[in-house]
């Protein structure tokens, strides 16, 4: 009889998918119930697998949740990954030694940006991923700063640069930064304020034509960012 050695045994449990279930599963139980209202327990039966793979693959509860930070950032770059890549590859060229971006291109790119938002907020697996941030947000721990650093940090650097330029402002000012989050906070109102578009717009689910209306935002609050005192009209 072959006997199989204990690095192929263990290599045949790292790829049976059990490491991804797990974290699917706590992305959607902290979300709901917070780090302390997840038990293992709940989490190990929620993805299908025995209570001890918790601890294989991520030493401890804690473990997992901080790993879920890192997964939610691959999923997030993933669904943006090309046009954020542009994004921040364009913003380091004119950083560097590149071309600088003048109103004309920073406008575009914020509107591309926006529609890469508006179109991830509208899809329905984005839910699992806001209640996770938002609890992370009224508390945030390790995990946190992990996104922070991880996905949010870059494209910040970047819209308020971009902000910058359209203000004729510092990026680094406190305007500029204030009115970079105001933009922001208006993307993300349509996933955590979901219940409240829904009821107002008279719509009963965010469809493709509801999809393409709520793209159509991101121009209009492009539009709106300008220089104080001059008319938007």
């Amino acid at each position: 009889m072959t006997k199989t050695s204990p690095r192929k045994t263990a290599d045949v449990v790292r790829n049976d998918g059990t490491r991804e279930k797990l974290l699917l599963a706590a992305l959607e139980l902290f979300g709901q119930y917070g780090f302390e209202g997840a038990s293992t327990r709940e989490l190990a039966q929620k993805a299908g697998v025995n209570l001890q793979a918790i601890n294989y693959y991520f030493v401890s509860k804690r473990g997992l949740y901080n790993a879920v930070a890192d997964y939610l950032i691959e999923r997030l770059q993933r669904r943006v990954g090309e046009r954020r890549k542009i994004v921040l590859e364009r913003f380091a060229e004119a950083q560097s030694s590149g071309p600088p971006i003048d109103a004309t291109e920073a406008r575009a790119i914020l509107i591309t940006v926006g529609e890469s938002l508006l179109t991830l907020f509208a899809d329905d697996e984005s839910a699992v991923w806001v209640r996770y941030m938002v609890r992370e947000q009224a508390e945030p721990t390790e995990a946190f700063d992990r996104i922070y650093t991880g996905f949010m940090l870059p494209m910040l650097a970047a819209v308020r640069h971009l902000v910058g330029i359209l203000i004729e402002a510092d990026p680094s000012s406190e305007r500029v930064r204030l009115r970079t989050l105001s933009l922001v906070g208006s993307l993300i109102i349509y996933r955590v304020g979901r219940a409240t578009v829904l009821r107002e717009m008279g719509w009963s689910t965010v469809g493709s034509e509801q999809v393409a209306a709520i793209r159509h935002i991101a121009a209009d609050l492009v539009a709106s960012i300008r220089p104080i005192g001059e008319s938007t009209t």
